[in-house]
């Protein structure tokens, strides 16, 4: 199955085509400079144009749902959407955090995926990693990260935008414990969206566009002002 991955979760985005058998054909990094509205289109066209392969031959769209950016998610899935309803291709939609997570599922112990989800607070979520395969210990969540520490007390990899503005309180919570993912690791990737959604395909476990919105967690700014 080869699917189109979109991942714009955090400040650095990701697309990527993904052929089961084959591995990544093209992935492409939406940078920081541009905001996902102005990139991720012409990116998609790019991987299009550079793999020799066009939106036909995809079997289905895949999808980091949140949380994360509020923008950059509806973004990625009004960007989605509209792919979907253009080419008939089903979608399937799945946890941002999950499908970080799974970027270090060689490490073999804890992994916590943290984005900056500002008001002092981070998105995060914990799984083991047994050197081969993830298992979710806990929901997304959105908290202090000093909630999310206190109930780590093994060896833990740490990652993501979270993961650098809270490390110095990461290291004083766990000190030899706590793993930092390098810098080029430090965000998500669209091609372990892709990865975690194949198996979901090939189930038929697809997400219905039309009703799908962004995995928030929490209200947004103009939901907080309606009360």
């Amino acid at each position: 199955m080869i699917t189109l991955a979109i991942e714009t979760s955090t400040e650095i985005g990701s697309v990527c085509l993904y052929d089961s058998s084959m591995g990544i054909l093209a992935e492409v990094r939406l940078g920081k400079i541009k905001r996902h509205s102005a990139t991720l289109l012409p990116s998609i066209s790019y991987l299009f144009k550079n793999s020799g392969l066009s939106l036909e031959d995809i079997d289905f769209i895949s999808l980091g749902i949140g949380p994360g950016s509020f923008t950059g998610l509806r973004v990625g899935l009004s960007t989605a959407k509209g792919l979907c309803y253009s080419t008939g291709k089903p979608l399937v939609a799945l946890s941002s955090l999950e499908a970080f997570a799974y970027q270090f599922v060689q490490f073999s112990g804890l992994i916590c995926p943290l984005f900056d989800a500002r008001k002092k607070e981070v998105y995060a979520a914990v799984f083991s990693s047994n050197s081969k395969a993830i298992k979710r210990l806990t929901p997304d969540m959105v908290c202090p990260i000093s909630k999310v520490l206190s109930s780590i007390e093994d060896r833990t990899a740490f990652a993501g935008s979270g993961a650098i503005k809270y490390r110095e309180q990461i290291v004083e919570a766990l000190g030899d414990r706590a793993v930092f993912a390098p810098d080029s690791l430090m965000s998500p990737l669209a091609s372990t969206v892709a990865v975690l959604a194949i198996p979901l395909a090939e189930r038929g476990e697809f997400s219905d566009p039309v009703s799908l919105t962004p995995r928030y967690i929490r209200p947004s700014e103009a939901e907080i002002k309606l009360g």
